[in-house]
């Protein structure tokens, strides 16, 4: 069993470094609150008020303090569709039964650390589907676990969130015969994890499609979380959208394609306000996501041949839609221009 404190010397080394990495450093946030060390993260809530996040616990917590709850517990799962579009609680995977249409495509949706299956990144998600695919729609709910101010933890939850994820992929897969081709699992940050350790648990066939919107970094990249990470694996097709690369999301590319609007680091247009630079870009993923279901103009990627000629933005390939409509063909690494007045517009309005 690990100490929190030797997982906080990995998760301060990954964060520590993500400082050096990118043009973007925290020296100006920290000069405003000294007190601000590379282990705290700043949300803003409902109100924009700012909420902390802890990369650190005690040195006398046990890591695994959280086990001891029942995970069948924790875990919630709502269903939604153009029939149910207020959602209806599945209190059982045999609840799926009642409702899933296994001739319609399946979208699975789930959230990051500090944020919930109602919470803005699900329901924006959500609702976007809703307009943009006659389908099910699978909303799954860890809050009671990524609730947790102390990343330690729901960051080591994420195989066993994954695991009991899976058994509803594998009920909709043998029990109602829904072909695996036909779904895809949507998550943010830490959800994006979730979703790759969920996809690796369906036994019969392979699910046809993991977003990952900018998977969280801290702690993957060292190897602490034996599971490691969302990979192309884990689906037929993977695709990631990096938007706090380097800091709160993964620089180094883990798709099949890996898109980087803006450059993929921080901070993304729109986020201005110092104390949620970070956690503002983290969320840009989503959002773009979220925007290329409404928005019929897709936002456009341009393939670059190599990393290097991404961080200097010298990308004049193959150009592709950004988010809902990327093909499943598309492999490599793409660069995309996403500015704030066209997120804002098309995360508003449908038209």
């Amino acid at each position: 069993m690990m100490f929190i404190s030797e997982i906080l010397i990995y998760i301060a080394v990954v964060f520590g470094c993500a400082q050096r990495c990118n043009g973007y450093t925290r020296n100006e946030i920290e000069k405003t609150y000294p007190d601000l060390g590379p282990e705290i993260v700043l949300f803003p809530d409902e109100n924009n008020s700012p909420i902390i996040g802890y990369m650190k616990m005690d040195n006398n917590s046990r890591l695994f303090g959280f086990y001891e709850k029942n995970i069948e517990e924790e875990v919630k799962f709502e269903y939604f569709s153009r029939d149910f579009p207020n959602g209806v609680p599945i209190e059982h995977k045999t609840d799926l039964g009642k409702y899933v249409n296994i001739s319609k495509p399946t979208k699975c949706i789930t959230h990051g650390w500090m944020s919930g299956g109602r919470m803005d990144s699900s329901v924006r998600l959500r609702d976007g589907f809703l307009y943009r695919h006659d389908a099910n729609i699978l909303v799954m709910d860890w809050s009671a676990i990524s609730g947790n101010p102390f990343y330690p933890i729901p960051m080591m939850a994420t195989p066993d969130v994954g695991r009991h994820y899976g058994t509803y992929l594998n009920y909709l897969v043998d029990e109602l015969g829904l072909n695996p081709d036909g779904i895809h699992l949507v998550g943010h940050s830490l959800g994006a994890h979730v979703s790759g350790f969920a996809g690796r648990e369906v036994k019969n066939g392979k699910v046809g499609r993991i977003t990952g919107l900018d998977p969280a970094l801290p702690g993957f990249d060292m190897g602490i979380n034996p599971s490691g990470t969302l990979n192309q694996n884990d689906a037929i097709f993977v695709d990631i959208i990096h938007t706090c690369a380097g800091f709160l999301g993964y620089k180094t590319p883990l798709g099949h394609v890996d898109i980087y609007p803006n450059g993929g680091g921080p901070p993304q247009p729109g986020c201005n306000v110092l104390e949620f630079i970070e956690a503002c870009s983290h969320g840009r993923s989503w959002k773009i996501f979220a925007s290329s279901l409404f928005n019929n103009k897709p936002y456009i990627a341009t393939k670059c041949p190599s990393f290097d000629d991404l961080d200097k933005k010298k990308c004049s390939g193959k150009q592709i839609p950004v988010g809902d409509a990327t093909s499943s063909d598309t492999r490599g690494i793409y660069y995309s221009q996403v500015s704030e007045a066209d997120l804002m517009y098309n995360a508003t309005n449908k038209n």
